[in-house]
Formats: C-alpha cells, structure tokens, sequence
C-alpha cells in the first residue's frame, strides 16, 4: 500500500510538472500576442484625412466613398506591407505629392508621380555650367557665371546641406553685379524657412509673399481664416539689380513659396515654365509595424488667391524646352538666359 501510495504521489507530480512546462512554454509569463487590428489601423488614417486635410472640395473628392473601396481591402490584409498598400491605393486618388509613406526602414513610399515634361536635364544642365566658371559649394548649390552675370543654383531647400550664411557669404562677391540669375528648375522643394531667409536677401520692404488656410471643422468644407506669410529685409543690403528667376514644372512645395516671393518683386523676372502645383506642409503620423503616412494640412495660394496646388505659378516669361532639345545638347532656358544677361550688359554699359 504503502509503494502504491508512494507511486501515485510521484505520478501526481509528473503530471503537476508536465502542466507546468505547457504554461510555462505556451506563455512564458506573457499574454498571448494580440492580432494586428488592420481594419483599425486603416480606419485611423482614413479618420485623420478625414479631420485634417483641406483640398477634399477643391478637388471633388467623395473620401466616404473611398473608405468604402478601400476598407475591406484592409480588412482583409494579412500583413502590414499589404495594408500600407492599400492605403497607399487609397491616397493615390488624392493625387497628392505631400500625401506618401514611409517604410520601417525609413524609404519613402509616394502616393502619386507627376508627370509633366520638366524642363531642366542633369547632363545638360552639367555641360552648360561647365561653361560658367562654376564653383560647387556644399551638396544642392552653388554659384557660376552666365556671360559676366552672376548665376546661383539651388537644387533644394534643405538645411542639412547648406545655410543662408553660406548663401550670403557668396551674394557679398555680387554686391554691385549689374544682373542675377536663379535656377531652381531642379528644386522640388526643402525648409520654407531657408527658401524665405535666401528670398528676403532681395527685399527693400516687408511684403506679404502667400496665403495659407487650414481645416477648422468637421466638415470637409470648413476652412479657417486666411494667413499671410511675410518676407522682411534682411542682411545688411539687399539686392536690387534686376534678377531673373529660372522656374518650370520640377519646382514644387517650399520652392513654390520662394517662386511666389521673388515674384512679389519689380525687379525680378520669372522665365521658364508654370511651375510643379504642391503645396501641403504635411505632417507625420504612425501607421503601425514601423509604417508611418503624411497628411497635408494647408491649402497655399497666391497674393491673388490663386491656389498653388495642382495649378502652379506661372512665368513672366514662357520659354519653350522640349525633350528633343534636351537630347539635342541644348537647354533651352539657360540659352534664353544667357541672352538676357546680353541684353542687361548693353543696357548697364550704355547707362554708364
């Protein structure tokens, strides 16, 4: 008897051991992982489009009918790349370019490609200031001359390149040059604050240079106050020869805003194309599993309250570039520059 008890009481706590080596390797003192919520997720980016964006109107979008396509598709993701697909699909329609995601690896993924004809080409372009005395200076700028004017380049607004001091220390050789050309053809945007701190070095008078408007209701149609952006002089002189601004269809976002400034003065003349039409000052939000998504918030226009997006600004001057001429070797709006530096040449040599 006393064996048979013995012998249960080592049987008992076999199976006490065993019981305990399932919980323990089914959980290991954790609860068991909660299945991604993909429905969820996507319902929180349609949610904040939904509160935030302000161009719904403007471009005629049905968002409740786009939640409709597009959340059973999320709804039945099985993966997070599968679910940023679809909204990636979903804002697609916006036709956006502040509208993209970001993998967790941090890559952007956008949402929407314009693609009308640029009229600026890398090769062509490197050929043309090869001709022009250039001196690169840190990444996305730098400085040449067009026949005896000087001409700046700048190829984005990104503080991590380059400072307006760097820019002024270069403007100070151009102090008494009679002309200027800028070239932001190739600029697709950057820090607004730098485009504006570069734009104000050509200011004699604080002017209003944009508008912009956001979302302050529920309503797709609720639309706050209009507020001024402003430029003010800065530097210790600013520049007041004639200027002439090179723009086309590659100039997007803040560079829009520095176009819309410079164009503000009499002295500048914008040539080129109408420039890209995006203006949206998005902000950044988590998706989930590492993905993260933009929502544009503002609406910019124009001191004529010409909305930027999708419509541009146009020139003062329209100068005709193909892609032809391109794969000729030939860009068509410097050739148009380095007549105009001719033109304001003769015109300071007869004055003086």
């Amino acid at each position: 008897m006393t064996r048979s008890i013995a012998g249960a009481s080592r049987w008992v706590a076999a199976i006490c051991l065993f019981g305990a080596g399932v919980l323990s390797a089914c959980s290991d003192g954790t609860a068991p992982a909660t299945p991604p919520d993909f429905a969820g997720q996507f319902d929180a980016v349609w949610s904040s489009y939904d509160q935030t964006y302000p161009y719904f109107v403007y471009k005629h979008v049905n968002w409740d009918s786009l939640r409709s396509v597009y959340r059973p598709r999320a709804a039945a993701a099985t993966s997070e790349q599968d679910l940023a697909n679809v909204v990636r699909d979903m804002l697609a329609e916006l036709r956006d370019l502040h509208a993209w995601l970001t993998t967790p690896s941090g890559s952007a993924v956008p949402t929407y490609a314009p693609t009308a004809f640029v009229n600026w080409r890398s090769s062509v372009w490197q050929s043309y200031i090869s001709r022009f005395t250039w001196q690169q200076q840190n990444t996305n700028w730098g400085y040449g001359k067009v026949d005896g004017i000087p001409y700046l380049a700048f190829g984005a607004w990104n503080t991590a390149q380059f400072t307006s001091a760097a820019v002024d220390a270069a403007l100070e050789q151009f102090k008494n040059a009679p002309a200027m050309v800028i070239d932001v053809r190739m600029n697709g945007g950057g820090n607004s604050s730098l485009a504006l701190s570069i734009a104000s070095r050509f200011y004699d008078s604080t002017r209003v240079v944009t508008y912009v408007q956001y979302r302050n209701g529920p309503n797709h149609s609720n639309l706050g106050t209009l507020q001024p952006t402003s430029v003010a002089p800065r530097g210790p002189w600013q520049f007041r020869n004639p200027v002439l601004l090179l723009v086309g269809r590659g100039c997007f976002s803040s560079n829009e805003t520095f176009v819309a400034a410079m164009s503000r003065l009499p002295n500048v003349t914008v040539a080129g194309d109408t420039t890209g039409g995006a203006s949206g000052n998005p902000a950044q939000f988590d998706l989930g599993g590492g993905w993260q998504y933009t929502v544009p918030r503002w609406i910019e226009y124009t001191t004529n309250l010409q909305v930027i997006e999708w419509k541009g600004i146009a020139p003062t001057i329209v100068v005709r570039a193909t892609a032809a001429d391109f794969d000729a070797g030939r860009d068509p709006v410097l050739d148009y520059a380095a007549r105009w530096a001719d033109s304001v040449l003769a015109l300071h040599a007869a004055r003086n």
